[in-house]
C-alpha cells in the first residue's frame, strides 16, 4: 500500500470520527475538535492549523499544499482513532486484510 493512500485513510477516518463526535462537517470546528481531543486524551499540542492542512492534502487533494504528515502526529491521530500508533494501524487495517486473501 502506497505512503500517501496510508495517510488520507488516517485523515479521513480521525475528520469522520470528530463529525461523529461533533455533527460539524466543515474542516475548521472539525480541526479544532482533533486538537482539542489529542490535547486533553494526551497531553499534547497540536494546532488545528495542522489537521486543516493534512484536510487540504489528502481529502481535498488541494494542488500546492505542503502538508508533509510527521510521524508523530500521524502516531496521534491514529491514537485518536483508536490504534497504538501508525504501525499498528498498517499492521491490522493492510497486513491482516491483505493476509486473510
Amino acid at each position: 500500500m502506497e505512503y500517501q493512500e496510508v495517510m488520507r485513510q488516517i485523515i479521513f477516518l480521525a475528520f469522520s470520527k470528530a463529525e461523529k463526535e461533533t455533527l460539524q462537517i466543515l474542516k475548521t470546528p472539525l480541526s479544532k475538535h482533533i486538537s482539542h481531543e489529542i490535547e486533553i486524551h494526551y497531553k499534547v499540542y497540536i494546532s488545528e492549523k495542522t489537521f486543516i492542512r493534512y484536510y487540504d492534502k489528502f481529502i481535498n487533494e488541494k494542488e500546492g499544499s505542503t502538508a508533509n504528515p510527521n510521524r508523530r502526529i500521524i502516531d496521534f491521530l491514529c491514537k485518536y482513532i483508536g490504534f497504538e500508533s501508525l504501525i499498528d494501524f498498517y499492521n491490522k487495517v493492510y497486513i491482516n486484510k491483505d493476509s486473510s486473501l
